[in-house]
């Protein structure tokens, strides 16, 4: 990105008439960051267990690398403001603006039975009903389907249940 400023009425060194002084600036861009005039803002991603206990987490800012607190219960979409390292004011450089975080949420789409199993723990230490099903989705009978074709079935609908109860473990948890 070029910025372009322009100056008058300077007087040369050797007494010469005043003229006109042109300034191009190179500026560098950073991908993860844009800017809104002196305020910056970025999107970072991070772990459903740090949004939900917090954490520092090291961001990327035009002076270099920071750390960004998140704080607990951090939900999705909210944003963070590390004040005072956005850009400086024009003609003002003791004026600066804010670099603004938008906070994005990973969940993971597969999980161990271990962190199942500790998930479901904590849902019930919160003390949210247990409504999980663990028997196996009734298949439709047919004579004309065949074994190879109802374990398919029966995986596919294994697999969507552990996704549907994934996302109630995590909903019941977060409340």
């Amino acid at each position: 990105m070029h910025e372009f400023y322009s100056f008058w009425g300077f007087y040369s060194l050797n007494s010469g008439p005043p003229g006109d002084l042109y300034v191009y600036l190179d500026i560098e861009e950073i991908p993860e960051i844009q800017r809104d005039g002196i305020n910056l803002s970025s999107t970072i991603s991070i772990s459903y267990l740090d949004a939900i206990l917090g954490t520092a987490i090291k961001v990327k800012t035009v002076e270099g690398t920071t750390d960004l607190q998140i704080p607990p219960g951090t939900q999705p979409g909210d944003v963070l403001v590390l004040a005072r390292k956005g850009v400086p004011k024009l003609n003002r450089p003791s004026i600066r603006g804010d670099h603004f975080f938008t906070v994005k949420v990973s969940i993971p789409k597969r999980i161990s039975a271990k962190e199942l199993e500790l998930l479901e723990e904590l849902a019930a230490l919160r003390n949210a009903p247990a409504n999980r099903s663990k028997t196996r989705p009734k298949v439709q009978k047919s004579e004309e389907i065949t074994e190879s074709e109802k374990d398919t079935i029966m995986e596919n609908k294994d697999e969507s249940e552990d996704q549907i109860d994934l996302w109630k473990t995590l909903k019941d948890f977060a409340g």
